[in-house]
């Protein structure tokens, strides 16, 4: 009994380092074609939108595996923009400036995208849901790459597209309610479902 429940624990062990190590390779699958799309390199750009496309396609594909990561992720992120605002800077980058007024609404947006994402963790993902997903990503790389896109403008449109996700699946599980034979995995009003 307890030499299947140490198997079960290595088991466990090698799918979480597994996960990270291809969430690891992801990014630098996107952080090479950034590199090669939008800075001078040896090969055409066109090899780095390829790369981009790439990872784009297994961010959509993958969603369900990894969206339990997403309230782990943003929680980050929003510890990340709470510094942010006491340092004056970007924290991995201190030569970029950012000025307390940015950093607080880059917060506050942040802090409403990691309350909404739990409610992804705990049902089936949708086509609207997996866009919103890109769309995410695509703008926090977007200020990357583009300085002169603000902070609270990507966070402004990455938010609105999750909580547009968000919104869609409550007007879905209405409708769902109200039709015979449609039904989903709860009621709104389940403990599986954390934000009402």
């Amino acid at each position: 009994m307890a030499k299947s429940e140490t198997m079960v624990q290595v088991k466990s062990g090698f799918r979480i380092a597994g996960a990270w190590l291809l969430g690891f390779g992801w990014l630098c699958l996107v952080l090479a074609g950034m590199a090669v799309a939008f800075s001078p390199s040896k090969y055409p750009p066109v090899v780095g939108w390829l790369l981009l496309a790439v990872a784009a396609i297994i961010l959509v594909t993958t969603a369900q595996r990894w969206v339990k990561a997403l309230p782990g992720l943003l929680g980050l992120a929003t510890l990340n923009a709470l510094f942010s605002i006491f340092s004056g800077h970007a924290t991995n980058l201190p030569s970029v400036p950012i000025s307390r007024s940015e950093s607080l609404v880059a917060t506050l947006l942040l802090v409403v995208s990691t309350a909404l994402s739990p409610s992804f963790t705990v049902r089936e993902l949708r086509v609207v849901d997996r866009l919103a997903f890109l769309i995410y990503a695509s703008c926090i790389f977007w200020g990357a790459v583009d300085h002169r896109v603000t902070l609270p403008v990507q966070m402004g449109i990455a938010t609105f597209c999750l909580l547009s996700a968000w919104v869609y699946d409550r007007l879905q599980r209405r409708r769902g309610h109200n039709l015979p034979g449609h039904h989903v995995r709860g009621p709104a009003g389940s403990p599986a479902d954390p934000i009402r």
